[in-house]
């Protein structure tokens, strides 16, 4: 089953958010903050849920949380030189580990189209960091495409 999430999902929403951290922290470091406690992040995911444009979607198995896709559709003011279309970010999609391979990120992020779809959006933009090979295989079986290329240089 997928729904959205609320205040009391906060304590998953954590755990979800956490394992997806650390795989990140553990390729790049100097991007993504070492673990903390599972709660860290939870006035960020209560934010989140608070605000108009997003929300958080959940994926449950046998009364289980076992994902989550983070999105929002934003109604800022554009520039002109862009065209007027509403875009949904996905900001984070996460199965757990033990539920991976399964089926579930596929239905996650169809449910997110839907949603997307739902809202008045025209297309879903996402990020996903070089390094996560599978991440980058899942999204292109799911017909996303190359849409630019973000480049960092850090300062010393």
């Amino acid at each position: 089953m997928i729904r959205k999430a609320n205040k009391d999902d906060i304590k998953a929403i954590c755990f979800l958010s956490n394992e997806i951290n650390a795989e990140h922290h553990e390729a790049m470091p100097n991007t993504f903050s070492a673990l903390g406690e599972i709660a860290r992040d939870a006035d960020f995911w209560l934010a989140h849920m608070a605000r108009e444009e997003s929300d958080i979607l959940l994926i449950e198995r046998r009364d289980e949380i076992v994902g989550m896709a983070a999105v929002s559709i934003p109604t800022s003011l554009k520039p002109s030189f862009l065209k007027d279309k509403k875009t949904c970010h996905l900001t984070i999609i996460v199965v757990a580990s033990f539920a991976r391979r399964q089926g579930l990120g596929k239905k996650l992020i169809r449910a997110v189209e839907e949603h997307a779809h739902e809202n008045g959006a025209s297309e879903v933009l996402l990020e996903v960091m070089q390094f996560n090979q599978s991440a980058i295989n899942f999204y292109l079986s799911m017909g996303y495409g190359d849409f630019s290329t973000k480049l960092v240089k850090p300062l010393k």
